[in-house]
């Protein structure tokens, strides 16, 4: 079995939980994600099996599409309220048009700092490791990342807190949990994320997800994604003669080429073949990935 498995990643569970359920569904080993999602989220998580484990470095650029709920006037150690609380400011009083007004200044290209419990390595440690040790934790570098679109904004007045139901649209990198950290901060109070379901990760929607029941139950009959349709980058078709020295792995020269860059390699057939990337050293195009 070669291809992308699309699943429905359920609360409570972590991504490799979901990797060693398929395995056994699929009776396969070789499966890997193309990103994780934490224990409390849920939604979209997309796997490669098989040969299509050689892709999964083209598919970690994506865009990706969040709803959540932000929790205003409590603050946890882990940015979400799976952690420990460490703040509490009454939040009643702060008005919603402030709220939508710092809400939209999200949106955009920013430096973002990650939460302290998260999976980033410092020193070839996890960050997460080290707050559960209780370590100093070491300077992080805010991170590029990019909010496209907020929208679907629903906001919600309890006794002392407020609840901010939205959809986020983002780059790769960018945690919710520290928009919600910081948009407290912004606010003059404190913000934690609640619950967050990711339901679009480029062109993958949560709509033709397996849920874990279905993929227990259906086992090796599930239908996996041809992974090639979902690769944005540029393509050729070659001849036997290109063909043949693909089968080889042997350079092929940058006249058979329309850019620069890793580029899709079908067959007169259309069947897919390799990505090859370009060496500037060499000024040819290499083999990345050899699908044939």
């Amino acid at each position: 079995m070669d291809g992308v498995l699309v699943v429905d990643k359920p609360k409570n569970m972590t991504s490799h939980d979901v990797v060693n359920i398929a395995r056994k569904a699929l009776g396969t080993k070789r499966i890997g994600h193309t990103g994780t999602l934490d224990p409390n989220a849920t939604g979209l998580l997309i796997l490669a099996v098989g040969k299509a484990t050689k892709l999964v470095k083209y598919f970690t650029e994506d865009r990706k599409t969040y709803e959540g709920t932000i929790l205003i006037g409590q603050g946890y150690d882990t940015d979400d309220v799976t952690g420990k609380l460490i703040n509490e400011i009454d939040a009643s009083s702060i008005p919603e048009s402030k709220i939508r007004e710092i809400l939209e200044t999200f949106i955009g290209k920013q430096k973002q700092i990650p939460p302290a419990y998260s999976a980033i390595k410092i020193q070839g440690q996890k960050l997460y490791e080290l707050a559960r040790k209780n370590i100093v934790m070491p300077h992080v570098e805010p991170r590029d990342v990019e909010v496209f679109n907020i929208d679907n904004v629903g906001i919600i007045y309890l006794e002392k807190t407020i609840e901010i139901k939205l959809r986020l649209d983002v780059s790769k990198g960018t945690y919710i949990r520290s928009i919600a950290r910081d948009l407290g901060e912004q606010l003059g109070n404190c913000g934690s994320l609640i619950d967050l379901r990711r339901i679009k990760i480029n062109r993958f929607n949560i709509d033709e997800a397996y849920t874990i029941e279905q993929l227990q139950k259906e086992g090796n009959q599930v239908v996996l994604k041809e992974p090639f349709e979902y690769l944005d980058l540029p393509s050729i078709i070659v001849d036997k003669n290109v063909e043949n020295d693909i089968n080889f792995g042997r350079f092929i020269e940058l006249d058979f080429f329309k850019e620069k860059t890793d580029t899709i390699i079908y067959s007169l057939e259309k069947e897919p073949l390799a990505i090859y990337y370009y060496d500037e050293v060499k000024n040819i195009m290499r083999m990345s990935v050899k699908w044939c």
